[in-house]
């Protein structure tokens, strides 16, 4: 199979960098257990573009900074030996260099990556057979066209529900799913 693969808040905790980067940038304290939005800056009562200024002046910290979720990579590491790996990822490519530094530095395995905004677009052009993300919109895209997610939970994608959305809650059952979509044996 091929499997696209998103980073942030997916093999790495995106939350607790950005709070840590946010907070230095507003003053506030909150901590990543005060997130419960896809869109972080909202927290801070930020617009996009108030946001845009600082993660343009932090965002290479943000993601050299962010911790690999336990297991990720050794997971990647096994799933690359039986299927093709495509990390896609929205980050601008402004942090293109450091995202791949940081791959390398946690030892990430995968095939190629991608920078796009469409994850849906991407994924379809790639011959894509299933998505792992945590973003609530690419999920119910992929919903809506009949393509199976594994969705990696987080606060604010637990309203998500479809017959298509396989819900994980760490790296050994995003496998588990990944064994059962290669074998057939269900969604």
């Amino acid at each position: 199979m091929h499997i696209a693969i998103d980073l942030d808040n997916t093999v790495l905790d995106a939350t607790a960098a950005h709070v840590t980067y946010y907070n230095m940038a507003s003053g506030k304290a909150l901590t990543a257990a005060d997130i419960q939005d896809f869109y972080i800056y909202r927290s801070y009562g930020w617009n996009r573009e108030e946001r845009d200024i600082v993660y343009a002046k932090h965002g290479h910290d943000i993601h050299w900074h962010s911790a690999p979720y336990p297991n990720a990579a050794d997971m990647l590491q096994q799933l690359s030996l039986e299927h093709e790996l495509s990390i896609i990822t929205a980050r601008p490519m402004l942090f293109r260099d450091v995202t791949i530094d940081w791959l390398n530095r946690h030892k990430f395995t995968y095939n190629n990556i991608s920078f796009a905004e469409n994850k849906l677009e991407a994924c379809i052009a790639a011959n894509v057979d299933i998505l792992i993300d945590d973003a609530p919109h690419y999920a119910e895209e992929f919903a809506r066209m009949r393509k199976p997610i594994i969705l990696y939970d987080q606060p604010y994608n637990r309203a998500v529900t479809s017959e298509f959305v396989l819900r994980a809650a760490d790296w050994a059952e995003v496998n588990r799913h990944i064994q059962r979509l290669a074998t057939g044996s269900g969604k």
